[in-house]
């Protein structure tokens, strides 16, 4: 994926969440800063002083760490981490909002996983849902286990009409 597309999919996700965000480049990396976490990335090959290259490079060395922490050369300490792509760093720094909301009537689709679990065709509410790509469902007829409500992921349920 080139610099300019990576830069444009950054932009995007903060912008659906209402979030204007600045990628900028300081010599060595392109980076941006949310919630006081640096997500940054390479381009590979170009030159650092020609910027219309740099955008035309390939994206590489997604890498995420907390504002205040810096590598140590001197050390073996490496700030952060590496992520294997765009789409996992900018999760990382802000996640997708949930797809259903707490209260709402979901299905179970009749998916080949929801139907091997046994939820397929289940009518439940939704306990919780956090950002990310699970919720928790409490389904009709059924007592609430011991451990608590399963947590199912989000392409697998549908909203009950």
């Amino acid at each position: 994926m080139k610099v300019k597309a990576v830069i444009k999919k950054i932009k995007t996700h903060f912008k659906k969440q209402g979030i204007d965000i600045d990628v900028e480049y300081n010599g060595t990396r392109w980076a941006f800063q949310h919630n006081g976490y640096v997500g940054s990335f390479l381009a590979n090959g170009a030159m650092a002083s020609d910027t219309d290259a740099q955008l035309e490079a390939d994206a590489c060395n997604f890498h995420v760490r907390r504002g205040d922490d810096h590598s140590d050369l001197q050390s073996d300490y490496f700030a952060g981490s590496f992520r294997d792509n765009a789409t996992q760093m900018i999760e990382s720094l802000l996640p997708k909002p949930p797809k259903f909301k707490v209260g709402q009537l979901v299905r179970g689709k009749a998916n080949k996983r929801a139907t091997r679990q046994g939820y397929a065709g289940k009518v439940g509410l939704v306990m919780e849902a956090t950002p990310g790509d699970f919720i928790r469902v409490a389904w009709t007829g059924a007592p609430q286990p011991k451990w608590g409500w399963p947590s199912l992921p989000q392409r697998d349920l549908e909203v009950a009409r």
